[in-house]
């Protein structure tokens, strides 16, 4: 009678512990599967700093570009049009 007693809490703990370590894997899966996450977003991050840093360079660049031609060339709208009649497509 006392050892099936003690059969009975050693399986009811051994249950206990099967669902504890089931438990364990699907948070250690989940845990995986977010730093994997992570891993993408810090990544994604680092390349669109890279990229707005390139286009800011770009940028300087284009102005400075543009500041050194400042007087050489002329604004479009500053421009005579030799044909200033509009023409217009028939339809």
């Amino acid at each position: 009678l006392m050892c099936s007693s003690v059969q009975k809490a050693l399986f009811e703990e051994e249950d206990r512990v099967k669902k504890l370590q089931q438990k364990v894997a699907t948070l250690e899966k989940r845990n995986k599967q977010l730093r994997d996450r992570v891993k993408k977003v810090k990544r994604s991050l680092r390349q669109a700093r890279k990229n707005s840093r390139h286009m800011e360079l770009m940028n300087r660049k284009l102005s400075e570009k543009l500041a050194s031609a400042g007087g050489q060339i002329p604004y479009i709208n500053s421009l005579k049009q030799e044909n200033s009649h509009a023409t217009y497509l028939k339809v």
